[in-house]
């Protein structure tokens, strides 16, 4: 009886008795051609004025009209090229394609908006995936 009571304390506890195989894991649901979250590409993008020192300046959500606007962007574990797509209210004005030069690279485009309006710039990979967007207005 004693032996019985120390095996299911045990048991409960989660404790095993020497010799048992401890119990595994079951297999993680990923297919093995998806790079890991921490290796895939992805940017910060803001909007400004001006980029020194690879950082933005003058960041705002709001600009006058015949504001020389800069879209910077940080990627990070990218390669080969990003493109910068200007959108004004929802439609591709411009595209900038930027070359990467390193797992952690700052590159900026930038645009005289002289119409009022809603605009984006939206930051994608080589194969076209969204790396991320900033939204500013002109007025």
């Amino acid at each position: 009886m004693k032996k019985f009571a120390l095996l299911l304390i045990m048991t409960t506890a989660g404790l095993s008795i020497a010799g048992d195989a401890p119990a595994k894991s079951p297999p993680a649901d990923k297919p093995a051609a998806d790079k890991p979250a921490a290796d895939k590409p992805t940017a910060e993008i803001k909007a400004g004025t001006g980029v020194e020192n690879h950082e933005v300046t003058g960041e705002a959500e709001t600009f006058p009209s015949g504001t020389v606007v800069w879209a910077w962007s940080r990627i990070t574990n990218g390669d080969g090229n990003v493109k910068h797509v200007w959108k004004q209210d929802g439609k591709e004005i411009w595209t900038a394609t930027l070359p990467v030069g390193s797992k952690r690279w700052a590159t900026q485009s930038r645009r005289t908006m002289s119409k009022a309006g809603s605009y984006e710039v939206e930051v994608t990979a080589d194969d076209g995936t969204s790396l991320g967007t900033v939204k500013f207005t002109i007025q």
